[in-house]
């Protein structure tokens, strides 16, 4: 068992850091709207990982199989919210010299609308249970798996709001910051068009 969380953390680690719309809403909301925002939006990516990953250890890969369409509006609606916020970012691309605040409230619903808007996310979580865990594992083993997987996201998140928010990082965005917004706003743009596609 011991191995399998191994596996399980190593895998899931590896899809956190990769680079996708969760990691870029945190360092955006870290270097243009503070340190306090940047983790209330790390904690609602926290919280749509677990809401993730409890729907992988309910099946959601069984779900998907039997009731193909699902599978497809989930990823049509992700790809609308995600196209939608690429264009936002690119439209308030705006020259400014201070860090505008955000409400906390705002930036954890952003956090967790990213991330539930991103159903590559799902599918890891349903396929990464089945390889990880084996299929009669205890009910209490898979939730100390879905606990585990909720840490990794907690600890890489809140560092990546913690570095991006750093004064280094957020004076280079104060310089930056219309064409760092047009770029993240196209990210965004082309992750939900990649979605779109597939």
């Amino acid at each position: 068992m011991i191995e399998a969380f191994a596996t399980l953390a190593i895998f899931w680690f590896l899809a956190a850091a990769t680079p996708g719309p969760n990691f870029f809403a945190v360092m955006q909301i870290a270097a243009g709207r503070g340190r306090r925002a940047a983790l209330a939006c790390a904690l609602g990516t926290v919280i749509g990982t677990a809401l993730w990953a409890v729907a992988g250890f309910f099946g959601l890969k069984a779900l998907f199989a039997a009731f193909p369409a699902t599978a497809v509006v989930i990823r049509m609606v992700g790809a609308c919210y995600l196209i939608w916020v690429g264009i936002m970012l690119w439209r308030k691309a705006v020259a400014t010299d201070a860090v505008q605040q955000l409400p906390t409230s705002r930036a954890f619903l952003f956090g967790l609308a990213t991330n539930l808007a991103n159903p590559k996310t799902a599918a890891f979580a349903a396929s990464i249970f089945a390889v990880a865990l084996p299929p009669d594992a205890p009910v209490l083993t898979s939730l100390a798996a879905i606990l585990l997987v909720c840490l990794i996201s907690t600890l890489w998140y809140g560092i990546v709001a913690v570095v991006g928010s750093t004064q280094a990082l957020v004076s280079l965005y104060r310089r930056m910051r219309m064409v760092v917004m047009r770029v993240t706003g196209a990210i965004f743009a082309g992750f939900g068009l990649k979605l779109l596609a597939e």
